[in-house]
């Protein structure tokens, strides 16, 4: 019995070196520490959501609160949406004809003041939106009432609110591929075009996506080294041609953006990394 109780312990200190693999994973300890460890990860789990649950119904609380405090405008629920619209409109027109009226201190004063009220309202609206559920954080049906919706937040994405809005543009070419779809200069877009697969692909990725290099990598199957070597590489490459049609632009006399002149008074200058004579 003394010499069953010592193995037991030899292998709660070596990990179970003395045994074979199917004698651990059947052995009593190792179970105990595995079941151990499941109910102290779910404990964990309760914790952060409850948490998480807590923080969100003082959040709601206080936008009840503030609801109370300061009720929604009337005028904007019972108005039509196109008499809405041409209030606001007129509204932003006002207040266009008193920042360029403004000459005293006091004028300025009483522009500041509109735009903290408009600022305060937008940030109201935003704020009645926040509360989004994803399922990773709190799951979605998780202290929720029965009588009212649940919105995820993948509806809240820029695209699915373009799709909403009937901006289809951005979605139909949302591909590495259609990267050059992106832009609306003629010689920026015949630049990207002109890239090759590889190249789209990062740039998508890098760019639109936002994606780190190292999460490029690991998408890629390549070191982060070689993501960032190649990446320098293709920016390049679009700064050589994109040079050389901004020159040709200010040859021309056409008109040019404030990037565009900046980054051709930054550039201009230089080819291949030599200073032109």
């Amino acid at each position: 019995m003394y010499e069953n109780e010592r193995k037991d312990e030899i292998y709660l200190l070596s990990d179970g070196e003395e045994r074979s693999d199917s004698e651990n994973k059947g052995s009593p300890s190792a179970l105990l520490i595995e079941e151990t460890a499941d109910y102290e990860s779910e404990d964990i789990l309760t914790e952060e959501i409850e948490r998480q649950l807590t923080i969100e119904r003082a959040v709601i609380e206080e936008l009840e609160n503030e609801a109370k405090e300061s009720p929604p405008d009337e005028r904007d629920e019972n108005e039509a949406p196109e008499r809405k619209q041409l209030r606001r409109e007129v509204e932003a027109a006002s207040l266009a004809r008193l920042e360029d009226a403004a000459r005293t201190q006091a004028d300025f004063e009483n522009i500041v003041a509109w735009w903290d009220r408009l600022d305060a309202n937008r940030e109201r609206r935003e704020r009645y939106h926040e509360i989004l559920r994803s399922g990773d954080d709190i799951p979605l049906d998780y202290g929720a009432s029965t009588s009212e919706p649940l919105f995820p937040d993948t509806l809240s994405g820029v695209l699915e609110k373009q799709i909403r809005a009937g901006d289809f543009l951005d979605a139909i070419f949302y591909c590495p591929y259609d990267v050059h779809e992106f832009v609306t200069e003629e010689y920026l877009s015949k630049n990207l075009y002109e890239l090759s697969e590889g190249h789209k692909e990062l740039l998508f990725l890098w760019a639109v996506c936002l994606f780190s290099s190292a999460r490029i990598a690991a998408i890629r199957g390549q070191t982060d080294r070689n993501i960032r070597k190649v990446r320098t590489t293709m920016l390049k490459k679009i700064r050589k041609k994109l040079l050389a049609a901004l020159k040709e632009k200010a040859e021309k006399q056409q008109s040019m953006t404030l990037q565009e002149k900046k980054f051709l008074a930054e550039n201009g200058g230089m080819v291949d990394g030599e200073k032109t004579r």
